[in-house]
């Protein structure tokens, strides 16, 4: 009986060694990527053109880039410089960046926006089915129900 070996990449993949190296994890709205750095003297202008190239066609490079990292606390703190940007380092083996392009943290908060949105629109017809449950069938002289329909949220019988 034959058995399949692993391919030489496959081996070499899992025989990369990435201990005691650093890794950064940056967020840009939805889309989160995992990168290695091999050189720990990264100064903040490498990391801002890293970050362009990472985001290519997201970021722009007359855009506005704020990289914030999170700290211990969960607290998301600003990286101004190469200065913060050591010292972010030297806390956490695993840096975890968010970015925010012109002010804002791109697509998240309009995916968060239409998410929560969906999620209203579905507790609201739920509401109106309750509701509707606990109205008295209605019937009309020829025993046919009237045409029933939602207007500003209270239910209105039409012909």
């Amino acid at each position: 009986m034959d058995h399949a070996k692993p391919s030489a990449n496959h081996e070499n993949y899992s025989q990369l060694d990435l201990s005691g190296k650093l890794i950064i994890k940056a967020q840009l709205g939805d889309d989160i990527r995992r990168i290695p750095v091999y050189n720990e003297d990264i100064t903040y202008d490498e990391l801002v053109l890293m970050m362009q190239r990472v985001f290519r066609g997201k970021i722009n490079t007359n855009d506005d880039i704020t990289i914030k990292h999170k700290d211990e606390d969960g607290d998301l703190i600003t990286i101004f410089d190469s200065s913060d940007l050591s010292f972010a380092i030297q806390c956490s083996r695993i840096l975890k960046l968010t970015l925010f392009v012109n002010g804002l943290p791109c697509s998240l908060e309009s995916d968060q926006v239409k998410h929560i949105r969906k999620e209203l629109q579905q507790i609201r017809d739920r509401v109106n089915q309750l509701l509707d449950s606990l109205e008295p069938e209605a019937t009309t002289v020829s025993g046919s129900a009237p045409d029933q329909k939602h207007i500003n949220g209270n239910l209105q019988y039409t012909r």
